[in-house]
């Protein structure tokens, strides 16, 4: 794949489930918008359709995978935004696994912050990035926020959840995610340093690397 235009820029956020990487995602692409145009697309939202699955194949199903996401699907409404051209909005149902798209379109913007677990992982999304981060915390916390997040969002019982973590969301995060982390221009720690700490490093790295 050939590098990213200079009119645009790819920015990763990466880190395990739950590690606070999708608020950071939110806040930099709500403080960058202080200097220009800027997207924000979530790597969960190119995850398979999987609407046509019984409920018996799904409670087996690995979503901790980077074969779980639609990554070509990706790569290439990423290289179309670099273009200048946009693309359709997707979203991913996790409740009925399904997937659609808004109505509002992605425009091509000056940067385009790509955020999820594989943000990192994925060789053809560090080739075409401008910048990446990734965004640590320990164990016993990412599992505590997505037991709450699970349950709220996703109406999945305690013992899905577990089981689901145990099985599929601890190992490939080991196997998969955490490797990641040595492809980082910034490491950032949800575990040590609170919400606005965390921003303001990634804030102050973006402003001097992009001089803005």
């Amino acid at each position: 794949m050939n590098k990213q235009r200079t009119d645009h820029h790819i920015i990763l956020v990466g880190g395990g489930s739950c590690s606070g990487k999708s608020t950071l995602a939110r806040n930099i692409f709500r403080e960058l918008g202080q200097f220009a145009s800027v997207e924000k697309i979530s790597i969960d939202d190119y995850y398979k359709d999987l609407s046509g699955r019984s409920i018996a194949t799904l409670d087996d199903y690995n979503f901790d995978t980077p074969d779980a996401i639609d990554s070509k699907l990706l790569f290439n409404n990423l290289n179309t935004l670099l273009s200048g051209t946009p693309v359709k909005r997707r979203h991913y149902d996790f409740k009925t696994h399904s997937v659609n798209y808004h109505e509002i379109e992605v425009h091509p913007s000056a940067f385009i912050i790509v955020e999820g677990i594989f943000a990192l992982y994925y060789e053809e999304l560090r080739q075409i990035a401008a910048a990446s981060i990734f965004m640590e915390s320990p164990a016993d916390i990412r599992l505590i926020k997505r037991i709450k997040r699970d349950q709220r969002e996703r109406g999945l019982e305690i013992d899905c959840i577990i089981r689901q973590y145990w099985e599929t969301v601890r190992p490939m995060h080991e196997l998969y995610v955490a490797p990641s982390i040595k492809y980082a221009d910034l490491i950032v720690d949800s575990g040590k340093f609170d919400e606005s700490a965390n921003l303001k490093k990634s804030m102050d790295f973006l402003l001097e690397k992009f001089r803005l």
